[in-house]
């Protein structure tokens, strides 16, 4: 009885331990360079910001002279993210999902309702002005 009493209470206390608590998301504020294939099947280039807020993150891309703006949450291993870009039309959305690589690189796939296909997109950091 003494042995099944010390028993639960190592389990209870390695339960409530860090030991297995969940690992917290890493933080991926900070510029990129984004790479990735148009719809038009061309490759496009352009620079990315991610800013922490809260338990999101605000996602601005520039290509070229578009701007585009999204927000987005962190799960496990992914970055989801919903953006926006406003043209003469009115305001198209779309939605990408990065996988967060070891190395920091986030390697997505990314779509808008107008478009027919999906389509990839990666981020690499930039660090001291220096892609890594």
């Amino acid at each position: 009885m003494v042995r099944l009493a010390v028993a639960l209470a190592c389990v209870v206390t390695l339960l409530g331990s860090n030991a297995y608590a969940e690992a917290a998301p890493p933080d991926l504020a900070g510029k990129y360079q984004c790479v990735g294939t148009s719809d038009a099947g061309g490759k496009y280039v352009g620079e990315v910001i991610v800013q922490k807020v809260n338990k999101g993150y605000r996602i601005t891309w520039v290509v070229g002279k578009t701007k585009y703006d999204g927000i987005g949450f962190v799960d496990e291993d992914r970055l989801s993210v919903a953006w926006t870009l406003n043209t003469p039309k009115g305001v198209a959305i779309g939605v990408v999902s990065y996988k967060i690589k070891e190395n920091g690189t986030l390697v997505g796939k990314w779509t808008d309702p107008s478009l027919k296909g999906i389509y990839d997109e990666t981020l690499v950091p930039i660090v001291e002005n220096r892609l890594i």
